[in-house]
């Protein structure tokens, strides 16, 4: 991990908000959860996390990532480095597995960048994005058995009108187009005078 000074003024507001919305319980599920689905353990127990830069030592490397992403998608074929040493091999294996993820359903917008793991920016983020994938893959594999923190994503439900139907909407005139009822301007010759709303005797 890159070694930053301390923060300052508005940068260090924002790092303030960012620890703010990491929350550990959730980021504990999701490493037991990585655990479950590759078969594998990291090399230190997952319970022992105290904070964010405990989350992200476990997953800095990239590789149990990448392996997560090759037991949900098994067609998928992640060129990564097993045993990374160099900073950039670890980076590079973060990257893979953020093309794997976009790939096999996560929205790009929902994916964290490489820095917001290796240099812990922005852990939350990092653990929306892993929360996120589980929910695709629930989509994916209903049958399967999910943690109960996996949310459901929604299946889109598309309806669809006859023409009849349709074109009697178009008969319709909502009253946010004005009416003509009950108001009149006569009798407004004075400047500023209000309106005067009187029934109408004629109906």
């Amino acid at each position: 991990m890159a070694n930053h000074g301390p923060s300052y003024g508005l940068s260090r507001e924002l790092q303030r908000k960012n620890d703010a919305r990491f929350v550990l319980e959730e980021a504990i599920e999701v490493l037991y959860w990585i655990e479950n689905v590759t078969g594998e353990r990291f090399p230190c127990d997952v319970g022992n996390c105290e904070t964010s830069n405990d989350v992200t030592a476990l997953l800095k490397d990239g590789v149990m990532l990448c392996k997560l992403i090759e037991k949900l998608d098994p067609g998928c074929r992640v060129v990564y480095n097993k045993k990374p040493k160099m900073p950039f091999h670890m980076m590079e294996n973060i990257s893979n597995f953020l093309e794997a993820a976009k790939r096999f359903g996560v929205m790009e917008i929902s994916c964290f960048q490489t820095v917001d793991l290796y240099e812990n920016k922005q852990c939350y983020k990092v653990i929306e994005c892993l929360r996120l994938l589980a929910a695709v893959a629930q989509s994916r594999k209903p049958h399967l058995d999910h943690p109960a923190w996996v949310v459901k994503i929604a299946q889109s439900a598309p309806r669809q009108f006859p023409e009849a139907v349709m074109r009697r909407g178009e008969m319709v005139i909502p009253l946010q187009y004005g009416t003509n009822k009950c108001a009149s301007q006569k009798g407004m010759s004075p400047y500023g005078l209000a309106r005067q709303i009187k029934p109408d005797p004629h109906g």
